[in-house]
């Protein structure tokens, strides 16, 4: 089409040569307007955004939850360590002392609570005794007065007693369970309080600074170390109002990161916060996205530039 438009106004130059200068102007405009067209379709399914900053994700300052003497430090600088992983030890030794006692206490509950011998002597007591007290009327009826009143009087006191063994003996049992119950808690709990001197790591990271020392005497709260997550990053950069829809959210980027002697990297990600504040400024949004880091070569604080995947 270009062709026959170009055609098109060279015959009218030369039919019109006071026009020919105009007609220049508007060719030139015509073919600069298409080339602007086909480069925005080409690169309409992604979007740029640069300067973008790459910031962490998590971090933890890693405290003491009792107080006493460091015995023991199992962690150094640079060090990466997995959850629950052991940093620092505290010293435990009282804190043994109530965990043995109260695991002696719950042996001695079990034992309570698996002896049944008082419920089956009172189970076979009972038996006997309305067995005779049964014995004892049959025996009534066929002979009067045999055997005396004052003997069945007596006999349904052994029953009634029976009874009451047999209740008895119940009771405890239920009280032997309450008190199984209660030296399992107990010895829960002493296994709690013994862990808290144990300083573990409550995030996958690399521990990059640690702020006490073997013998340096803490108390609750004070800080040990401190951990940072490394294997994702969080990118963080601005966008201008028309362009950071919440549409982008969960869309692919590509970070790709140039820096000083090194070559170009491009790491893959998604975003994950699209801010629906806009700064009255420049008409700005904020923007988040996270990306793959678990070969290392990316670092808090570096700059890049954020390729936003629309399709």
């Amino acid at each position: 089409m270009q062709s026959h438009i170009v055609s098109f106004r060279m015959d009218r130059m030369q039919r019109c040569p006071l026009n020919s200068m105009r007609a220049v102007f508007f060719l030139a405009s015509l073919l600069s307007w298409n080339g602007i067209s086909s480069a925005q379709s080409k690169n309409g399914a992604d979007i740029t955004v640069s300067p973008v900053l790459l910031n962490l994700i998590e971090e933890s300052k890693v405290p003491a939850l009792e107080e006493g003497p460091i015995i023991d430090i199992q962690v150094r600088e640079g060090q990466t360590v997995e959850v629950g992983a052991l940093m620092v030890q505290i010293d435990d030794q009282r804190a043994r002392f109530r965990k043995d006692q109260a695991e002696f206490e719950y042996q001695i509950a079990v034992q309570k609570e698996q002896y049944r011998y008082d419920i089956i002597l009172a189970e076979a007591e009972s038996k006997v005794a309305k067995a005779n007290l049964q014995r004892a009327m049959e025996s009534r009826k066929r002979f009067p007065d045999t055997p005396s009143q004052a003997e069945v009087d007596e006999i349904e006191l052994k029953v009634s007693q029976s009874e009451q063994h047999l209740e008895k003996a119940k009771n405890d049992q239920k009280l032997a369970e309450l008190s199984k119950s209660f030296a399992e808690k107990n010895l829960a709990a002493a296994n709690y309080e013994l862990d808290r001197f144990k300083i573990k790591a409550p995030i996958k990271g690399a521990v990059v600074e640690i702020f006490a020392k073997r013998g340096d005497w803490v108390r609750p709260g004070d800080p040990i170390a401190r951990i940072i997550r490394v294997d994702r990053l969080r990118v963080e950069g601005y966008m201008t109002h028309d362009k950071a829809r919440p549409s982008i959210k969960d869309c692919a980027v590509t970070v790709v990161l140039e820096g000083a002697g090194r070559e170009a990297s491009q790491h893959s990600g998604k975003v994950v916060f699209v801010s629906p504040e806009i700064d009255p400024n420049d008409r700005k949004q904020r923007i988040l996205a996270e990306v793959d880091n678990s070969k290392g070569l990316l670092g808090p604080g570096m700059r890049a530039s954020m390729i936003i995947h629309l399709h």
